[in-house]
């Protein structure tokens, strides 16, 4: 029993002198007002794979997105209306990213965070990793 209660305590021991290596990541997360200002309704005018050479635009022919200040992303299609996320990521070099969140398919397809370049009349997203291309137009 003695031999017990000393290794449970030398284990103790050993795991509160143990430390831990923090990275940080450089990012800055949209907080109410931070948001880079997308004024307009935009259509889908590509989505696509440059890996594959897979083209899945016509999933979202019809569909109008507006990007509200507060992070919501509307959806309208024949007069039903669909809300996501999306959430803007300043990277430590000042790099755009714009993450997307929606629950429903084929929206849930654009699930992700996309490399962005945006302006008044045209967001272009990219994701290296999987190849993804995704371009919005003013509408």
């Amino acid at each position: 029993m003695k031999k017990i209660i000393l290794f449970l305590a030398i284990a103790v021991i050993f795991a509160a002198s143990c430390t831990r290596n923090v990275v940080k990541v450089n990012r800055d997360y949209n907080t109410a007002g931070s948001l880079t200002s997308i004024p307009t309704n935009f259509v889908l005018t590509k989505f696509a794979n440059s890996i594959t050479n897979e083209d899945s635009t016509i999933l979202f022919n019809g569909y109008v997105f507006s990007f509200g200040s507060d992070g919501k992303v509307t959806v309208i299609k024949d007069n039903q209306t669909i809300i996501g996320n999306y959430i803007q990521l300043h990277t430590s070099n000042n790099k755009l990213e714009l993450g997307l969140n929606f629950y429903s398919t084929p929206l849930s397809y654009l699930n992700d965070y996309w490399w962005a370049s945006v302006s008044n009349t045209s967001i272009e997203l990219s994701d290296p990793s999987t190849g993804g291309v995704l371009e919005f137009s003013a509408q």
